[in-house]
């Protein structure tokens, strides 16, 4: 895996010099506010540490009237911080894990490395209605609007509720929110993490969705911190946020977009879970550019043969025509 807990050769508890190391983060109510929790508890877990934070537009945040899929994908929120990490700009950053690319990336990074995986947040997909009525799948009215800017989410709605009119909806949270509010959709799907996160969540009108219903994002919840291969002393300040157990079950689900040879117009859902010294790893397919149908498998092995999952899954979609599904027409 790509994500040590510590810089090699480094002990486990070490005294850092002091040291600002600054932050690059999108300008978004969310990635502030999860920016802003990461630069907390690096401070609080490195003593004479301080964290500044650097804004910085995204070629995602930029383009707001037109699927991202069509444009490279969500690598687009990563791009400029990654350029920015590359040049000195910035020591590190901070993505959400579902936005980095795990195929066809839009920059080398050959030079970086993810030096800290968080604690995830709730990893699930969240149902967000005006007036708290409906908030659930099953519950929509016939010819409901569905605002989502998720291929993923799309194929899993619609093939469970062909009557439902799903229509893509961009901007950030607080702009798809006011986009529900002016009568656009009777609902839109958000991650979980994120309305949590921004301390938008209000259990009155939104409701998370089980993952039997519809599979998360991969690495969906979860945070990559970012910095530069050879900067010892901040990939050392990030690793005490490290959570190992996090990190394999992102890579497990980063694993099945690899297999599948995935890209932004692949509708891949995956979503891993450890328990007992056991992984379970779950996967949905949808048709490419996020049409039904959908195809789902599950596997399961001992945390320290979890290959075996990602193999056995990977093999069960490609008997039901995956690779088919997700090819260009």
């Amino acid at each position: 895996m790509n994500h040590p807990p510590k810089v090699p050769g480094v002990p486990d508890s070490i005294s850092l010099p002091a040291r600002t190391l600054r932050l690059g983060t999108r300008g978004s109510l969310l990635a502030q506010a999860q920016s802003g929790w990461v630069a907390r508890e690096v401070e609080a877990k490195n003593p004479g540490v301080r964290v500044e934070l650097v804004v910085i537009s995204t070629s995602g945040d930029q383009i707001q009237d037109v699927p991202l899929h069509a444009f490279g994908g969500k690598g687009l929120f990563t791009k400029e911080l990654e350029l920015a990490l590359l040049a000195g700009t910035v020591d590190f950053a901070v993505h959400s894990f579902k936005d980095v690319p795990v195929t066809m990336p839009l920059v080398d990074a050959s030079d970086l490395v993810i030096a800290a995986v968080p604690p995830r947040e709730d990893p699930r997909d969240a149902w967000v209605t005006a007036d708290g009525g409906g908030a659930a799948l099953d519950a929509l009215p016939a010819g409901a609007r569905v605002g989502t800017g998720s291929l993923r989410r799309r194929s899993q709605i619609l093939a469970r509720r062909p009557d439902l009119v799903v229509g893509p909806v961009r901007g950030n949270i607080d702009t798809r929110l006011r986009k529900l509010r002016d009568g656009e959709f009777d609902a839109v799907v958000l991650a979980a993490a994120g309305l949590k996160r921004a301390g938008l969540f209000d259990a009155a009108r939104m409701a998370p969705i089980d993952p039997a219903v519809m599979l998360p994002a991969p690495g969906q919840g979860a945070l990559a911190l970012q910095c530069r291969r050879d900067d010892a002393g901040c990939r050392a300040a990030l690793a005490a946020l490290h959570d190992p157990a996090t990190a394999a079950c992102v890579e497990l689900e980063r694993d099945v977009v690899r297999g599948l040879d995935g890209d932004c117009h692949s509708p891949i859902a995956a979503y891993a879970t450890l328990a007992d010294g056991r992984v379970a790893l779950r996967a949905a397919v949808g048709a490419r550019d996020g049409d039904p149908p959908v195809i789902a498998a599950a596997a399961a092995a001992a945390m320290n043969e979890a290959g075996r999952a990602v193999v056995e899954l990977l093999a069960n979609l490609e008997r039901q025509g995956a690779r088919e599904l997700l090819s260009p027409a």
